[in-house]
């Protein structure tokens, strides 16, 4: 498995939409994540799942007179086993699961059985749905172990200001290392699992998903790190972050150094920009970006586990989910774009860019003599991460029946116990203002802008799911953080989903 750089395509079946045929299809399932190296347990889960989504395309993919088929296919990417099914029959029509019946995301969104579940519009190739289960490694401790190197020293006492330290680019060699690190600083409660194993940060390494820079103490030993995250190796923007310093080394100013390599590394790429979803529970990563010319375009509430430790800064577990500020950094010329912001709204989005100093064309969307047309179907793709408890919606063709999609795709997030449910839809589209009020309709709130994501620009629109969230310990660094938290505050309220 070693020679797999990239989503590798394992096998593919493409079977009638009958139910004899279920088992056969089951096998061909089992055998073969069974030769991944993915665990009994694990098999079974994604059998229950498989076997959901597949019984969801036999009853209403097809009409009863007609013979059709759907495709399974096992895939591997970086540290992962993905199932999907795929189908081309009758678009998803939500109306015929209103009675309560499950829609074939249900079982899946179960913890137990999914790691992460992507349901997707394929356009004229159908719909597919994508089961993820992570494949097991050895993790921090395993490593240990095996070296004989004992537990991992966390005491904090400060290291002097004049040890030379070195910043370079991340190896896959440096992954155990950086284990250490993060254990130092989060113990086992960092939301991003894959850095406790060293195996899984290894191939995303060697598949370009991911460019890290760390800072190394003189005795080989990692004691800061940062690094940008793409959702696939071309992308022209990567997230910020998995940003860390030893705490025996926080005045070395370690996070800037590695942020202005990541900054140079995204400039020189040809990338247009970078983003940060910095914790606002302490102003560290904000201060970092923020000092490097970074912009607040986004304030996302609940968006961290209440489990998430910051050792030897907060000093104990939280009980509530916490907050996140996205902040925008542009490194080169991007596309100029129309943007067709909603009039409640415009004002705040105007700030937005004007700050971001991203190239739009607001257009006051009165001014149009007519609203752009919508399809006759709505095209809404669905992202689960089950282990953060936080759900994704991204709009990508709007139809008559948008708000009816949303407002069943909503409560069947809900149903399943998902904290905090958040909606893109894009800034590009005329009847996007139209859109955002009937969705804010339904409870979700403005969150902010996400620039210059896959689609373009989206607004982000946020659904907090009867989720416990603290809003006494958000520390925000700058006046326009401040006036965009007042703003998010503002909307929930009027959307009644904040005390």
């Amino acid at each position: 498995m070693d020679k797999i750089q990239k989503e590798d395509q394992i096998a593919r079946i493409t079977v009638l939409a009958e139910t004899e045929f279920l088992p056969a299809t089951l096998s061909f399932v089992k055998e073969g994540c069974a030769r991944l190296g993915i665990t009994d347990k694990a098999t079974e889960q994604l059998e229950v799942a498989v076997e959901e989504a597949c019984i969801n395309v036999i009853e209403h993919a097809f009409d009863p007179d007609e013979q059709g088929s759907y495709d399974v296919i096992i895939l591997r990417r970086p540290g992962q086993i993905v199932v999907a099914v795929e189908d081309q029959g009758l678009p998803f029509d939500f109306r015929k699961f209103k009675s309560g019946k499950e829609s074939g995301l249900g079982v899946a969104l179960m913890k137990a059985f999914a790691d992460e579940l992507h349901f997707l519009n394929l356009g004229p190739r159908g719909k597919r749905i994508e089961i993820i289960k992570n494949l097991p490694s050895k993790n921090t401790e395993d490593y240990i172990n095996a070296k004989k190197e004992g537990t991992i020293d966390t005491s904090c006492t400060p290291v002097s200001q004049d040890i030379s330290l070195t910043v370079r680019l991340m190896t896959p060699d440096d992954a155990f290392g950086l284990a250490r690190c993060f254990y130092r600083c989060y113990g086992y409660t960092y939301s991003g699992e894959q850095i406790y194993f060293p195996d899984r940060m290894k191939e995303r390494l060697k598949n370009g998903l991911q460019i890290s820079f760390l800072a190394e103490a003189p005795d080989g030993e990692v004691v800061g790190h940062s690094a940008i995250s793409k959702d696939r190796r071309d992308a022209l923007i990567g997230e910020l972050g998995q940003a860390i310093t030893d705490p025996r080394y926080r005045k070395h100013h370690i996070l800037n150094k590695l942020t202005d390599c990541l900054i140079n590394y995204a400039r020189t790429s040809g990338m247009y920009g970078i983003y940060c979803e910095a914790v606002t529970l302490h102003p560290y990563s904000q201060q970092t970006i923020l000092s490097l010319g970074g912009c607040e375009t986004a304030l996302l509430l609940g968006f961290i586990p209440a489990n998430a430790l910051f050792r030897k800064i907060q000093g104990e577990q939280q009980q509530k989910r916490q907050t996140v500020i996205i902040i925008y950094r542009r490194v080169n010329n991007e596309p100029v774009r129309n943007i067709y912001a909603p009039s409640q709204h415009q004002t705040m989005v105007s700030r937005i860019y004007q700050r971001s100093k991203l190239d739009r064309n607001i257009i006051n969307v009165t001014s149009l003599k007519k609203q752009a047309e919508s399809a006759e179907s709505s095209q809404v793709d669905v992202t689960v991460k089950t282990e953060l408890s936080l759900g994704f919606m991204c709009v990508l063709k709007y139809g008559d029946d948008l708000q009816d999609l949303v407002k069943f795709r909503l409560r069947e997030l809900c149903q399943h116990r998902i904290d905090c449910i958040y909606i893109d839809i894009p800034l590009s589209n005329p009847a996007t203002p139209e859109v955002c009020v009937s969705l804010e309709r339904l409870g979700f709130f403005f969150g902010g802008v996400v620039p210059e994501t896959f689609h373009g620009d989206m607004l982000r629109l946020q659904y907090l799911n009867n989720a416990d969230v603290d809003l006494e310990n958000v520390n925000l660094v700058s006046d326009f953080g401040k006036e965009l938290y007042d703003y998010v505050i503002k909307a929930g309220r009027d959307a009644q989903q904040l005390a």
